[in-house]
C-alpha cells in the first residue's frame, strides 16, 4: 500500500485518474469475460435439451436472443440476426470502453510526464542547486512514472479489448448461426409419407 502511494506521488497529480482508469479497465474485463461464459454456458446447456424454454429470468445474451426466437418461430434470418445484433451490441458497447482507455491512457501519462518536467525545470532555475543534473535526473526519473503507468493501463485495456471482442464476435456468429438454421429447419414443408415413398400422384 505504501509502494502504491509512493508511485502515485511521485507520478503526480495525473496518477489518480490513472489509477481509477486502471480499476475501470480490470473490472470491465472481468465483467464482460463473465457474462460471455455465462452466455456460452447456457448455450452449451440448450443444445443438451433444444426444446427447452428460454430462462425468462436469466439477463445473459444468448438467453434473450433465444426468448426471441421462440416467441417469433417463424421469424426469418434476418430478422433473428437484426435482434441478435442489437442483443450483443449491449455488450459490445461496454467492451468498446477499453478501446476508449487504452487511447487516452498514454496521453494522461505523457501529461503527467510533461507537467512534472516543468515542474522541476522551474524549480531548478528558481533554486540554483549546485548539481543541478543530479536534481533533474531523480526529477526526471519520478515523472516518468506517469508515462509508464499510462502505458501499462493502455497495455491492460488493449489486451482486454482485443481479447473480449474477438470472443464476442465468434460467439454471435455461431449463435445466429445456430438460431437461423432451426428456423430453416422448421420452414422446410414435410412432404406426406406416400408422396416420400412413391412421388407424387
Amino acid at each position: 500500500m505504501y509502494e502504491l502511494l509512493s508511485l502515485i506521488k511521485a507520478g503526480g497529480i495525473t496518477m489518480i485518474p490513472l489509477f481509477i482508469a486502471s480499476v475501470f479497465a480490470v473490472a470491465l474485463i472481468i465483467e464482460a469475460a463473465w457474462g460471455l461464459g455465462r452466455a456460452r454456458k447456457r448455450y452449451e446447456h440448450h443444445l443438451l435439451n433444444p426444446k427447452a424454454p428460454a430462462d425468462a429470468g436469466s439477463r445473459d445474451v444468448f438467453s434473450t436472443v433465444l426468448a426471441y426466437r421462440q416467441a417469433n418461430p417463424y421469424a426469418s434470418s434476418e430478422e433473428v440476426r437484426n435482434f441478435a445484433d442489437l442483443a450483443f451490441g449491449n455488450t459490445e458497447r461496454k467492451i468498446g470502453w477499453l478501446q476508449t482507455l487504452a487511447a487516452i491512457a498514454p496521453l494522461l501519462g505523457l501529461f503527467g510526464t510533461v507537467s512534472g518536467m516543468i515542474h522541476i525545470f522551474s524549480v531548478v532555475s528558481s533554486t540554483r542547486p549546485t548539481n543541478p543534473l543530479t536534481q533533474l535526473a531523480g526529477g526526471i526519473s519520478e515523472a516518468l512514472v506517469a508515462t509508464g503507468g499510462g502505458l501499462l493501463v493502455a497495455i491492460v485495456a488493449a489486451l482486454g479489448y482485443s481479447m473480449l471482442i474477438n470472443r464476442l464476435d465468434a460467439f454471435s456468429a455461431t449463435v445466429v448461426g445456430y438460431l437461423s438454421e432451426q428456423r430453416r429447419d422448421q420452414a422446410r414443408p414435410k412432404r406426406p409419407i406416400e408422396e416420400v415413398k412413391f412421388g407424387a400422384q
